[in-house]
Parts: C-alpha cells; structure tokens; sequence
C-alpha cells in the first residue's frame, strides 16, 4: 500500500508567520506592494520610522508612519507563484488594503513608455490561481478605491497619460506570441503583467479591498522596450509619490 499524505495541507501562511516570530499588528493597515525591490525601497523616503519587520526567502517588508497613517512597504513578488504566496502571507498577517505598485506591458499602439494604467478588470491567464479558484472565478480591485486612484492620476496629470482598463497575467514572459496575445486582447485586456491576478485574487478570497497602478515598461504592438528608459524611471517615481498622496485620504 502506497504512502498517502492524511493531513489535510502540509504549511499555512499562519504557520510561516509564526516561524517568523511575526506578531499580530506588525504590520499596518495598509500595503504597498512591488514587484521590484529598488520600487519598494523608494518607498522607504516617505515613512518615518520605518521598521523591517518582515522577511522571507528575499522578501522584505518594512511598516512605519505617514502623515499618521500606519503604512508597510515591501516587495511582494515578481511573478505569479511568487506573488501568491506572499500576497497570503499580508493577508492573513493584518493587512486590510493592498495597493500594487507595477509595470506593465501595453496593447495598445497609442499607449507609451511611463504612461500609467489603473486596473479595474483581471484577466487571469496564470496557474497559481487555479490551484485557489476554478476558471469560472472573477476576480475583482475595489472599485471605489480604483475609482479614487484614477481620478487623482487625472487630476495630477502632467506629462502622462492615464488610462483604466484590463490586465491579462501571463506566467511565461517568453511566450507572448500573437496567437496568445490577441487573444487576450479580444477579452478587453490594455496591459499585461506577471502578478496582479493573484495579488487581486488571494486578497479577494481573504475579503481585503485591492487595487493596482502600472507604469508602462513596454508596448507588445508597436514592440517599443523602455526597460531602462527615463520616462518609465520618472513615472515609477510619480506613481509612488501620487499613491502616498492618496494614502493620506484614505
């Protein structure tokens, strides 16, 4: 007789917390959250006293104070199973709003390099979230928050444009070929990205408000790559900047 596992999951996030020695109001009331660790850093010029409190396989995360605002900061992942499991980790250790900091690749010919997309539809195309919901499940960012983020982009805009629309997560950054590609498109995704179909997903099984800001690294239609283009740095920048703003008012 073969050896079958009985219990009914081998670790929970719980358990990862306790190892850790994480204590129940480490972290704050609300989550900044990264994929880039240098993203997450920069963050770190706006909060007083901050304090590492978290860290995990070269995950940080940092928690302090803004305008009185208890505020964590961290890198949260760079790809989908990455993304899921620390997402899981900020949601069951406190955090009640999870605001992803990103970048993204656009669909649209007429949308450039440090532009900025505010996310309100998920088009999951990853497998870290099959393994919580089945394909039927429709992950959703909170509306009145995304609804309050754009309207201040607009409001602060400068240079760039705003736009708000859909991103499709893809797992194989490789594999973005035409066939694949128009097909999302077709389903009304702008942008596409690594991470935020589980970021929005756990946290909308953990019952916590989301919402997701990307800077525009690239463009797959026109095939523009601004990786290391200035307009891309400088809109990471502003993105950061105009968050804390909007932090304050929440």
């Amino acid at each position: 007789m073969s050896e079958l596992m009985q219990r009914p999951v081998h670790l929970t996030a719980q358990q990862i917390l306790e190892s850790l020695q994480f204590k129940a109001g480490d972290f704050g009331e609300i989550a900044l959250v990264s994929g880039q660790p240098q993203r997450a850093e920069a963050c770190l010029n706006y909060l007083e006293n901050p304090i590492k409190n978290f860290t995990f396989l070269g995950y940080t995360f940092w928690t302090g104070y803004y305008k009185g605002k208890k505020i964590t900061v961290g890198n949260g992942g760079f790809y989908t199973p990455d993304s899921a499991f620390v997402t899981e980790l900020l949601c069951t250790g406190g955090i009640n709003v999870l605001i992803r900091l990103g970048s993204c690749g656009a669909l649209k010919e007429k949308i450039d390099i440090g532009d900025f997309i505010i996310i309100d539809k998920i088009i999951r195309g990853d497998g870290a979230t099959r393994y919580y919901v089945d394909d039927s499940f429709i992950s959703k960012v909170d509306k009145d928050l995304t609804d309050k983020i754009y309207q201040f982009f607009v409001d602060k805009k400068d240079k760039e444009n705003i736009f708000k629309g859909g991103v499709w997560t893809t797992d194989a950054l490789l594999r973005e070929t035409k066939e694949i590609v128009n097909t999302y498109i077709q389903k009304e995704a702008i942008c596409v990205d690594m991470v935020s179909s589980p970021f929005v997903t756990i946290a909308n099984l953990y019952n916590k408000k989301t919402a997701v800001v990307l800077a525009v690294s690239d463009n797959l239609i026109t095939g523009e790559l601004g990786f290391v283009d200035f307009r891309f740095f400088f809109a990471q920048e502003k993105m950061i900047k105009n968050i804390f703003e909007i932090v304050e008012r929440l």
